[in-house]
């Protein structure tokens, strides 16, 4: 397995995680038997898939926004870069 792979396995398993601590906290109420009831069945269900329609649709936006993202910052690199190289000039014709 390779580094980026591993890592969004990693991400998986923290995200799934967190989704069944969060719904066993929310839906189970009673210890009094071994089996699952309906009740908590339902709320199982319900409570997962809230969460990753949830992920689906930050993962859309992000998807939308970060080029978005990576275009400014790409501007304002260039930007600083630009400052920096005629400042440069500035100093070495000063020094002439």
């Amino acid at each position: 397995m390779d580094a980026l792979q591993l890592r969004n396995f990693r991400d998986f398993l923290l995200l799934y995680n967190q989704i069944s601590e969060t719904c066993f906290k929310k839906c189970a109420n009673t210890f009094l038997t071994r089996e699952v009831t309906s009740n908590e069945d339902v709320c199982v269900s319900n409570c997962a898939q809230k969460y990753i329609h949830a992920n689906h649709k930050i993962m859309e936006i992000f998807m939308e926004v970060q080029p978005i993202m990576v275009r400014k910052r790409i501007e304002e690199i260039n930007t600083t870069q630009a400052a920096l190289e005629a400042q440069n000039q500035q100093v070495t014709q000063n020094s002439q």
